[in-house]
């Protein structure tokens, strides 16, 4: 598996995705009413892109890196 696939795997990962948003405080992949949307639109804010780098490192720090230590001690 390579991090590019790591990172695809966990982004699909609803569970993850929202443990993520509980410990960053970030709203990755959450719903928005009608509203909101609208808002965020008009003001360019788009809160998954926003969080992205965010959880691309949460991934290399919290999965990735233990991963690869773990395959490279057994």
């Amino acid at each position: 598996m390579t991090f590019e696939e790591c990172v695809v795997h966990c982004a699909g990962n609803r569970e993850f995705v929202s443990e993520f948003n509980r410990l960053s405080g970030r709203q990755m992949g959450e719903p928005r009413t009608g509203i909101e949307l609208a808002i965020d639109v008009a003001c360019g804010r788009d809160p998954d892109r926003e969080a992205f780098p965010e959880f691309i490192q949460f991934i290399r720090e919290c999965v990735w890196k233990p991963l690869v230590l773990k395959v490279a001690r057994d």
